[in-house]
Formats: structure tokens, sequence, C-alpha cells
């Protein structure tokens, strides 16, 4: 199954949204994520022996349990995710509402969790937050294809506001982003600061951020990725201005 659909008009409301925030040009379009054909024959063949077994349990694990899914509910499967050249549009996976962001404006929180069973890895599953001062809205692998349109959020953000950071943080700001402060004297964590001639790198694994000082095998400071808003972001600043 293709990971997004072909790029069809949008519905009047979505593009009416799209350009009350100014969102550009739309660059992909992404479907709920849906069961295969053995996994879904399992959820019936369990809701049949439910409901001839016992009527009640069968009725709440069909209402509970299974219209959260796309495969089970209408309205779950007409949602989708639109990425833009200057923002995004998704509908809320939980309940209604449809919200917009802008690059430009958001502070994007991104984890990826991969688990590993008898020694099998696992599917790796996204969670991105977007965050505006007016919205906020949680992308997960209820959308297909999170390979595809996490890296591309993140992607779009760098864009977005690479060259208005850099602009703050030479003009003397100090730079925000969770855990981690930047500022033209070096990188801040916990009140303690580790001056950029001595930052050797930041290294990205195992769900945190590390960052390594010269001629230090262990790392200065460490946080969980998933703390860090605009992660691509503050790896680019620090790439290019840790050896400074």
């Amino acid at each position: 199954m293709p990971a997004t659909v072909p790029l069809a008009p949008l519905p009047p409301a979505v593009a009416e949204l799209a350009a009350q925030h100014e969102l550009g040009a739309l660059t992909a379009t992404f479907r709920p994520q849906r069961f295969g054909v053995i996994v879904k024959s399992s959820f019936y063949l369990t809701l049949t022996v439910l409901f001839f077994l016992f009527v009640v349990p069968a009725v709440v694990f069909y209402y509970v349990s299974l219209r959260r899914y796309p495969d089970f509910n209408h309205r779950q499967g007409a949602k989708r995710l639109h990425l833009f050249e200057h923002g995004m549009i998704a509908d809320q996976e939980t309940g209604a509402g449809t919200v917009a962001v802008r690059w430009d404006r958001v502070r994007l929180y991104e984890e990826q969790v991969q688990k590993v069973i008898n020694g099998i890895p696992g599917p790796i599953l996204h969670t991105c937050v977007a965050m505006t001062p007016g919205a906020s809205v949680t992308v997960t692998n209820f959308y297909q294809d999170a390979g595809t349109w996490a890296p591309a959020m993140q992607r779009a953000v760098l864009r977005a506001q690479g060259t208005t950071v850099q602009e703050a943080f030479l003009a003397g700001e100090v730079l925000d982003f969770g855990e981690f402060d930047l500022s033209t004297a070096g990188i801040a964590h916990r009140k303690q600061l580790l001056p950029w001639t001595q930052v050797a790198q930041v290294k990205l694994g195992g769900g945190a951020v590390a960052v390594m000082k010269t001629g230090e095998s262990a790392f200065w400071a460490r946080a969980m990725a998933k703390s860090v808003p605009n992660l691509q972001v503050f790896l680019a600043m620090v790439d290019k201005y840790r050896s400074s």
C-alpha cells in the first residue's frame, strides 16, 4: 500500500484553514495506518467469539477497543495528515478536531521507540508533538509511513527556523532547547557551561542526546531526545559552532 495518497484537491475546510495560516503548497498527504488481513481477521474472530459467549463484553470490546482503529470506524479512516511547504494540518487521532501549525513557529518534540523481542528488532514507533502558542497536536504511527513524515517534519522546521535561530544566536540571545541552552559562550546544561572550544561532538542514539567534551570518553551531558525541541535545529547549531 502506498505511503501517501495522490495530491488531490483538499477538502474545502482544510483548504480554508491552510490559506488562513498561509501554509503554502501541499507537499504530501498521509492516510491512517490499517491492519493487514490476518490481524484484522483475528479481531473479527475475537469479536465473534465474545458475541456468542458474552454479549456485553463483545459490545464493550467493539466500542472501546476496535472503534479507535480506522479499519472499524469510518470517521477514523477518513482522517488525514497534510504536510505543506510552511506547516501542517493534522486531524486529531482521538476525537474530533483539526489542527494547523506553522513550521516557523512550532516547537517539535519527537520520540522514537523500538522494541526488540528475542533479538529481533520490531517496528519503530514515532511520536511527534507539535506545539505552538495557540495550538498543539500529537502525530503517531496512527498515520502511515512514519519513517517519511517524521523526518520530513524535522527537515521542514530546520528550513523554516534555521536562519532565524542563527541570527538570534549571533545577536547574543540564549536559545532554549529544553534541557540545553545555546549561546555564544557555549552549551549550558543544568547550570553547567561547556565552551564551544571544548565541545567535541553530539551523539544521538538509544533515544538520547549526549554532548561529548574534548578529550573525554564519557559524555559531558545527556538528555532524552524527546525532551529537546526542534532537535535537528539543535544538532545543526552545535555542529556549526562546536569547532569555532
